[in-house]
């Protein structure tokens, strides 16, 4: 249950984002550079006051991510659906499962790069890491949707 949750709110928060302007693939970057600083804990969304504290930290990831123009648009579509309210940002891991797995099979070819290397960087276990990988295979082989503008929002059957 918590695991569709996470899922819910990224994805609500990736669909909200993608609307007038701004990319699917520019949405998935800012929502998950929020989820990798944010992630596990509850968050601030200011509603009105754009210049104060809680609002530059988070127009400060988002402009890291994706740019300053793309940064002001998605905190103002953020800021509009979550202002005045706590929200708890998912893990990266949890939220972004489908897409590290593909990250992992694309990235990792035993010589240039282990699976210890990958699961420092990502900050799971090198057990945790080899299953992304034999997901990230099947997925590439057999995908489970068609098409998806965010592929980890598909369920794996």
């Amino acid at each position: 249950m918590a695991k569709f949750r996470d899922r819910a709110l990224v994805e609500d928060l990736i669909l909200a984002c993608t609307r007038e302007g701004v990319s699917s693939e520019t949405a998935q970057k800012a929502i998950r550079a929020l989820c990798r600083y944010y992630g596990g804990q509850m968050t601030y969304i200011p509603a009105k006051k754009e210049n104060g504290a809680s609002a530059e930290k988070l127009r400060g990831v988002l402009a890291d991510a994706v740019g300053d123009s793309a940064a002001e648009e998605i905190l103002g579509k953020i800021m509009a659906l979550y202002g005045a309210m706590q929200i708890y940002f998912p893990l990266e891991r949890k939220a972004f499962r489908k897409t590290i797995a593909l990250e992992i099979y694309a990235r990792c070819d035993g010589y240039k790069c282990t699976m210890n290397d990958l699961a420092r960087e990502y900050g799971i276990a090198s057990m945790t890491a080899y299953r992304l990988w034999e997901q990230g295979q099947h997925e590439k082989l057999k995908p489970t949707m068609p098409y998806l503008p965010f592929l980890e929002m598909a369920e794996t059957h």
